[in-house]
């Protein structure tokens, strides 16, 4: 494999969804480093779940999502970041490449364009909260799903689980299950 194979990850408690934004308070020199050469590149980096290993070091959950710089700005050795999610992947390989995560990865294919459902009336109406009324109106189950999963108030491993469901309804209806559970 070349160098070019290996793409490099960002670790967090925290889960991306593709279409979803993110923003990101980067201030390891790692870290700030590899944003630096996305945006000077423009290439995608991948924003992986961690969890310890018992080594010191972190290691990622197997399936993330790879992220694209859409806004950025920073002051004394912090870089703010907004992030869009991309396509999910599955990692392959990896490694930490001195002190920076990077895998070899495959991209998932998208999921099918099917319309939201009409018992998604109260998720319908949380997505309007979120990014307005007429962008709400067209967006199909896939979106909505990630968009809604992103803002939800879960714990990073429930949100993994979303982000493994490949049927967009399902991911819909696991969402509104969860916010019956906390009673929202």
């Amino acid at each position: 494999m070349t160098k070019m194979d290996w793409t490099p990850l960002f670790l967090l408690r925290t889960v991306l969804f593709p279409k979803a934004l993110l923003g990101l308070r980067v201030f390891e020199p790692r870290y700030l480093d590899m944003i630096s050469a996305s945006l000077r590149q423009g290439r995608d980096f991948g924003i992986c779940l961690s969890h310890p290993r018992g080594d010191g070091h972190a290691g990622p959950e197997l399936v993330g999502t790879l992220a694209r710089i859409v806004d950025w700005g920073g002051e004394a050795g912090v870089l703010q970041v907004q992030v869009q999610g991309q396509e999910r992947f599955t990692i392959q390989d990896w490694r930490y490449d001195g002190p920076l995560a990077v895998a070899v990865i495959q991209r998932w294919v998208a999921e099918p364009i099917v319309p939201m459902r009409r018992e998604s009336d109260v998720l319908r109406s949380i997505l309007e909260e979120l990014v307005g009324k007429e962008p709400a109106a067209e967006m199909d189950a896939s979106s909505a799903g990630m968009i809604l999963a992103q803002a939800l108030p879960a714990s990073p491993e429930e949100k993994q689980q979303l982000l493994l469901l490949q049927d967009p309804l399902e991911r819909l209806r696991r969402i509104m299950d969860l916010l019956n559970q906390r009673g929202a």
